[in-house]
């Protein structure tokens, strides 16, 4: 059942650069992310991103005088982000389908964009490209698991948002319903946003948020 707004706009621009070794191809607008922590969150609630990519939720989160807490499997990009934070201490290295074995309490809120992966690919970034693994199925199966602990590890009642953009090629990805049906396994769906950016990339109109509740 859908209950929230099915389209908003947001401006596009990047408030932080990213690092040398990546690319602000890969960055959302810090208006995003501060969109909907401001929604579902108040001061001193535990944010919590299992993919933290290059951080931007983590430092929206703190500018916001919330408490952030992530995961990120990429060293590099771990070290970069934890050098900029105050509260660096509640981000892990690792992988977030161990997200149970490590020290983090309940969550408030979760805000992620996991890594994306096209149907006719092989390399699964969530295995980091094991061959043993390799496939879209496969992926989606992973997907499945990393968010039936994360939903354990939300508190009651908490909302989940994830980001996620279809991909188009020679064969579409349709890889928001995919990762919506993913992770309905676990948590209760309860709308879709449609982010149309103002000011942006003209071959990057607009994102997708899905939303979920822990129920």
């Amino acid at each position: 059942m859908k209950n929230e707004d099915s389209f908003i706009t947001l401006p596009w621009k990047l408030e932080r650069n990213a690092p040398d070794f990546e690319g602000n191809d890969i960055k959302s607008p810090e208006s995003l992310a501060r969109y909907f922590i401001k929604k579902y969150t108040k001061k001193g609630d535990k944010v919590f991103d299992p993919f933290t990519g290059l951080g931007t939720t983590l430092f929206v989160t703190e500018e916001l005088e919330r408490v952030p807490y992530g995961i990120e499997a990429e060293r590099a990009k771990y070290e970069w982000v934890a050098g900029q934070l105050e509260n660096w201490m509640y981000l892990i290295n690792g992988d977030a389908a161990k997200t149970l074995t490590y020290p983090f309490p309940k969550m408030d809120f979760s805000f992620t964009s996991p890594p994306y992966m096209k149907i006719t690919d092989k390399w699964n970034p969530l295995y980091d490209g094991d061959p043993k693994y390799a496939g879209y199925d496969i992926y989606l199966k992973r997907m499945r698991f990393i968010y039936k602990k994360i939903a354990e590890q939300l508190k009651r009642n908490a909302i989940a948002i994830v980001q996620v953009d279809n991909i188009d090629g020679k064969k579409f990805t349709p890889l928001a319903r995919d990762i919506s049906n993913a992770v309905s396994k676990s948590l209760t769906p309860i709308g879709e946003v449609t982010i149309q950016w103002d000011s942006g990339k003209k071959n990057y109109p607009h994102t997708h948020c899905l939303i979920f509740k822990k129920t």
